[in-house]
Formats: structure tokens, sequence, C-alpha cells
């Protein structure tokens, strides 16, 4: 078993993606487009359209996790309801500033104030909470030792 892939929620899958690429340095895999009715119906909304688009992550070569942003514009059947807003995702930067002023210049928001923390391990690292244009998490960390 392994890692494959984060999925975010998002109401503006284009406006996202654009975000994670400009903010994170994420790559586009797949452009945002709408997907055919395989994808609805396994998500259980098989009325829906279903829009999505793929990213690389940072960092992690050709073959690494991906981040899959997608929408759908359809009820359940059973009342529970797709939203936005409700993933979180970290990316480990080099510079913690530049990281920050980078997610808030694409759209971001910073939630918090830049904390250090040492785990039990004796790591230590400096961290933030940010939210992206839809309100998803992300937690920007650079390792101190």
């Amino acid at each position: 078993m392994r890692f494959d892939q984060t999925k975010f929620l998002a109401d503006d899958v284009e406006r996202l993606s654009r975000f994670y690429v400009d903010a994170l340095d994420c790559e586009t895999v797949v452009d945002p487009q709408e997907v055919d009715g395989a994808v609805s119906r396994a998500a259980g909304v098989p009325d829906a359209t279903i829009a999505l688009s793929i990213l690389r992550l940072p960092g992690r070569g050709d073959h690494g996790p991906v981040l899959e942003l997608y929408s759908v514009s359809g009820p359940r059947s059973d009342g529970w309801s797709y939203r936005s807003g409700s993933g979180q995702i970290a990316f480990e930067v080099d510079d913690l500033e530049t990281g920050i002023g980078r997610v808030i210049a694409a759209g971001g928001s910073q939630l918090g104030e830049v904390v250090e923390w040492t785990a039990p391990s004796g790591a230590v690292a400096r961290f933030v909470y940010l939210t992206d244009p839809e309100g998803n998490i992300i937690d920007l960390f650079v390792r101190v030792r």
C-alpha cells in the first residue's frame, strides 16, 4: 500500500487549481475539466456534473502524490452534501515568511500566528496554518532541527 493523493472539494476548480500552482509550486497533471458519469456514480451522485483538476505536489518527482480538486453539482439521495473548505494539506518550505507571502498574494489567508514546536523526538519546526481561497487548511512548515 502507498499514499497516492489528497482530495479537496472546490466551488471553483479552475480558480483553486491556479492558486495551488501559483502559491505552492504544484504542477498541473490534468487541466480543470468535467468528467464522465462513472465518477459521479462512484461519488454517489449519479446525475451530477463533476469537474476535476489533478496537480502533482512539488518536490516528489514524476510519480509523487497528487492533489485532486473536484466539484460536485448535485445532491446525494441520502441528504449528505459535498462542501468546500473541508480538507488540509501540509507543505514544507525553505523560508516560512516567503511561503506565507506567496499564499496570501495568491488569494489565501493566514489563520494564526507562526509558532515553534518541539516534537517528542526532539525535532523542531516552525509552522503556521493558512487557508486557500475556499477555506481548505494549508499547514506551511520549516524544519529548524
